[in-house]
């Protein structure tokens, strides 16, 4: 289940939409769905559509920093092959989706938008009967996924690299966001993104 085309669920998302279809008409300025199918082992969940990403181009995790940075690592360790806004998306060895499905102001969804757009999610994990690790970009994307999963968050607490059994079948993996402010701050490291898709490919035995 995915929300649909033009979706109405967040008064605040649906004004902001329209004034970016004013700012910016040739942008797609829609909800964005996840990509990648359901049979996947492995689940990558970020946090919104980006303003000049995902919110231009119609395709998650794309056309900005983070989608060029996230893809490069997909790419290196074969998860995926290449991923551009001009070609559709092929060989994608995980799914890939969003906490939030719509653009929202500064980046930052408020605790009403998670929790309508966490029906979304839990639909997507559901379908996902094969899945064996889920990697969480971010504070939001990790609460809204533990929330996803009927879990409880006082038991589940973020912290960056932390690893986290859900149950006998799902590993959780916690990263900062991909995002540009992240890495130049250092807050997240590209030593740490190794890292973790190191340990991906070798849970998955890709």
């Amino acid at each position: 289940m995915e929300p649909k085309k033009n979706c109405t669920i967040c008064n605040r998302l649906v004004d902001y939409r329209n004034q970016n279809k004013i700012l910016f008409p040739d942008f797609y300025n829609d909800r964005v769905v996840g990509i990648g199918s359901f049979s996947s082992e492995l689940l990558i969940v970020g946090l919104a559509p980006g303003l000049r990403g995902a919110n231009r181009t119609g395709k998650i995790f794309n056309g900005d920093f983070s989608g060029n940075l996230l893809f490069n690592f997909l790419k290196k360790y074969n998860i995926s092959k290449s991923y551009s806004e001009f070609e559709e998306m092929n060989n994608l060895n995980c799914r890939i989706t969003n906490a939030v499905k719509c653009l929202p102001p500064n980046n930052k969804p408020n605790s009403f938008e998670i929790k309508k757009c966490n029906v979304f999610l839990s639909s997507e994990i559901n379908k996902m009967k094969n899945l064996r690790i889920i990697l969480t970009l971010g504070q939001i994307s990790h609460n809204s996924t533990i929330i996803a999963l009927n879990k409880n968050l006082s038991e589940y607490k973020f912290k960056h690299l932390k690893k986290h059994k859900i149950n006998d079948q799902i590993i959780l993996l916690n990263s900062y966001h991909c995002s540009k402010y992240n890495i130049n701050t250092k807050r997240l490291k590209i030593s740490d993104l190794d890292y973790i898709f190191k340990l991906i490919k070798k849970l998955l035995h890709f």
